[in-house]
């Protein structure tokens, strides 16, 4: 996607959905004991149990359920799923391009221009609750920055909080992790295609 953007200079920008999980329904009944604190008891005292309406964090049908009302969203809008990467769609017209990559809850939206940046934008907003987040600047890990016919991406602040979690921050870096004055010798044995 990004080098596409590079190409054809989509504009890049970001939204999460604000509580995915609790907005889809649930395909199947679901009981759950009361969270401590909150004991509630029946009129003869007995322990009673919750009947969930819609899904929750942690619930095994949880991410199944939030994906399955997102396609169908999107599909009623026009948008098609990638066959081979199901985590992307595209809705194009004669006057429009729009990309947009589901990571759970996060989505990068690429539009060929403003007009369709804030229509897309607009159609999700209606139905879920978003969080704008404007340009692409950072996503999993990645940091992008988008110019005229180009998207850099960078994982250095991620390099760098790795060397720091194992405290290699002040090693000596190299561009390659191989030996670099590795001797051969004659009597060495030669390695076979195992194929």
């Amino acid at each position: 996607m990004m080098q596409k953007a590079a190409q054809e200079n989509l504009i890049l920008h970001q939204m999460d959905v604000k509580t995915a999980y609790l907005d889809a329904p649930i395909d199947c009944e679901i009981y759950m004991e009361q969270p401590q604190g909150y004991d509630v008891k029946s009129s003869t005292n007995e322990k009673l149990v919750y009947k969930l309406e819609k899904s929750l964090y942690g619930l095994k049908q949880s991410g199944r359920n939030w994906n399955k009302m997102l396609h169908e969203y999107l599909t009623e809008n026009d948008f098609v799923q990638n066959p081979a990467d199901h985590c992307v769609y595209t809705r194009e017209t004669e006057n429009e391009k729009v990309i947009m990559i589901i990571w759970v809850d996060d989505l990068i939206i690429a539009a060929s221009d403003e007009k369709a940046l804030k229509s897309v934008k607009e159609m999700l907003t209606a139905k879920f609750k978003m969080k704008d987040m404007g340009k692409l600047k950072h996503f999993l890990g990645i940091d992008f920055d988008q110019s005229d016919n180009c998207v850099r991406m960078s994982q250095k602040k991620y390099v760098e909080k790795m060397l720091e979690r194992f405290d290699m921050q002040d090693c000596k870096p190299r561009a390659t992790p191989c030996e670099q004055k590795l001797n051969y010798t004659d009597d060495a044995e030669m390695m076979t295609d195992a194929r």
